[in-house]
Order: structure tokens, then sequence, then C-alpha cells
């Protein structure tokens, strides 16, 4: 759903205006859509299907963005580990949410618990080059993200947050930042 209602209508809408500039180059919307349609095309050839988790561990950037768009795309619930988390937090999060993947990033901790299939993106990078997803995933209360956060009450907890929960996100705040 969220994929349908910002991705796809900034395509339509804006289609050569710029969705990131990174490193002084600029991407398009049609640019970066076509990216996270590839992305999610190789996620769905290597097994990762409607209401399965992948993980990330990766610092702030473009290529955090493109992951949560294929895995919105595809009904995949993305389960972001905070940056900040030590090995033990990492691996606890890991546990508990038992995704099928993780893709993270070499600078950051790299985690004992195992998991089904790994990517270290700084390492092997997706090329975009992949067969298109050409499906839109719309499904308002399925989940698109599990965030693990925790106050003083002890190890962080997973919080679902769905489709229809991040549309209304973002719908508030274009209210109130215009």
């Amino acid at each position: 759903m969220i994929y349908v209602h910002s991705m796809s209508r900034a395509v339509q809408y804006y289609p050569e205006h710029a969705a990131f500039v990174k490193s002084g180059n600029s991407i398009t919307f049609s640019a970066l859509d076509r990216r996270v349609r590839a992305i999610a095309g190789e996620l769905r050839d290597l097994g990762f299907l409607r209401g399965e988790r992948l993980a990330f561990l990766l610092p702030n950037g473009t290529e955090y963005i493109e992951l949560i768009y294929a895995c919105s795309l595809l009904g995949v619930i993305a389960v972001p580990i905070n940056t900040r988390y030590a090995g033990p937090e990492i691996d606890h999060v890991l546990e508990d949410a038992s995704p099928k993947g993780l893709i993270r990033h070499s600078s950051l901790p790299k985690p004992t618990t195992a998991v089904e299939w790994e990517r270290v993106l700084d390492e092997h990078p997706f090329e975009g080059t992949h067969t298109q997803y050409a499906f839109d995933f719309y499904e308002p209360d399925a989940t698109l993200v599990l965030i693990y956060t925790s106050g003083t009450t002890g190890r962080p907890k997973g919080a679902a947050l769905t489709h229809s929960n991040i549309f209304a996100n973002i719908h508030d705040l274009h209210y109130w930042l215009g």
C-alpha cells in the first residue's frame, strides 16, 4: 500500500523530479522506481515472500530507503535494527524477530545469531539490473515494519506498524509541515 500511495504517485506526477541527491548526483523518481523494482525482483528470486521478515542493519542512506520500498512492494516485513545496538542487542532482535534474511553494513557489529540468508551491502550491493518486479502489494492492514524499541523496562520489544500506520504518519506530517 505505501508503495502505491507514495512512490507510484511520485512517478506518475513527478517522474523527472529529484527523489534523492547522492554524492552530488540526482536520482529521479522514475529511476528510483526502476531501481526499487529491480531490488524487489532480486529479493523475490532469492525466495522472499509476502509476510516474511527481512532485517536491516544499515546506516542512514538511500540504500535503506530503497530496501524499505522494495519490502513494501513485495509485502515483506522490514525489521530495521538500531545501529547503536551492541552485539547482544542485535542478536536479541534477530532471535526474537526470526527474519529470513539480514542485510547489513560491514562497519556495524556482525551478529552471532545465524539467519538463513545474509548480504553485506557495502561489499555486495544490489546492482539494480535484475528483472523488475511488476506487481504492487496493496493490503493496508498488513505489517510493513517491525520496529524494536525499549525504554527503561529492559530488552527491545517488537512493535508492528502496518502500511496504514505509516501512511497515516506521512499524511499527518504532510498536513502539519506542508
